[in-house]
């Protein structure tokens, strides 16, 4: 006949499970009414066992320094994504290829750059495009031009010295532009150009360094 283990085995294994557990749970995301929260995890990977159905997701403050976009094809019917806090430098045109329903798509306080013309070319359903606080100095050609049912596109706190944000007529359902806190200097009308056609109502140009207006460059615009 085996003899019981001592009390204090027990204990110690009892602990031993508990501290197992809490630490596994400590690193999982929480799924709640089809959003995932996923935030504050140290992340460098998109998690790959998430319910299929999620809406949303949010890859806040981690460590991702990409977002490929095969690891998002198993989550297409995702509506919002945040994934603001982290070190991506580069997105992947694909991305909304994979996301077909996004509606919402943050990404501040990231390391993104550059914009080209392709970056957004599938993102058409976008309705809201966070990118404040990025490392952008200049918009070259027209990387928003697809984005046709865009409502509000935040460039705040980048490193922008101009308004141009593309060369011809686009973003034809845009309401608000936030472009504070960049290095601005002068404001033609030019360099609205590209909103000839739009519907903005609201345009934020405060904390630049604003020197020189020429003309009535946003008359419909409040700033």
């Amino acid at each position: 006949m085996s003899r019981p283990l001592p009390y204090h085995i027990y204990f110690f294994s009892g602990l031993l499970t508990c501290w197992i557990s809490c630490t596994s749970s400590a690193n999982k995301c929480t799924v709640r009414h089809e959003a995932a929260d996923c935030s504050h995890l140290k992340l460098t990977q998109i998690p790959d066992d998430l319910p299929t159905n999620i809406t949303v997701l949010n890859l806040t403050h981690n460590q991702l320094r990409r977002l490929p976009a095969a690891n998002f094809t198993r989550y297409s019917q995702l509506t919002i994504l945040d994934g603001g806090f982290n070190s991506i430098s580069k997105l992947e045109p694909e991305l909304c290829q994979s996301l077909p329903w996004l509606e919402i798509l943050n990404l501040q306080h990231n390391e993104i750059s550059q914009l080209s013309d392709k970056t957004f070319i599938f993102c058409m359903n976008l309705t809201e495009l966070h990118l404040m606080s990025n490392t952008i100095q200049k918009i070259q050609n027209d990387p928003f031009k697809n984005l046709k049912n865009l409502i509000k596109l935040d460039l705040s706190h980048n490193g922008l010295s101009s308004t141009k944000l593309g060369t011809q007529l686009q973003l034809e359902n845009l309401q608000e532009l936030l472009l504070s806190n960049n290095k601005i200097s002068s404001l033609t009308p030019e360099a609205l150009d590209f909103l000839g056609n739009s519907s903005l109502k609201r345009l934020e140009l405060s904390s630049n360094q604003i020197k020189e207006i020429q003309g009535s460059p946003c008359s419909s615009a409040s700033y």
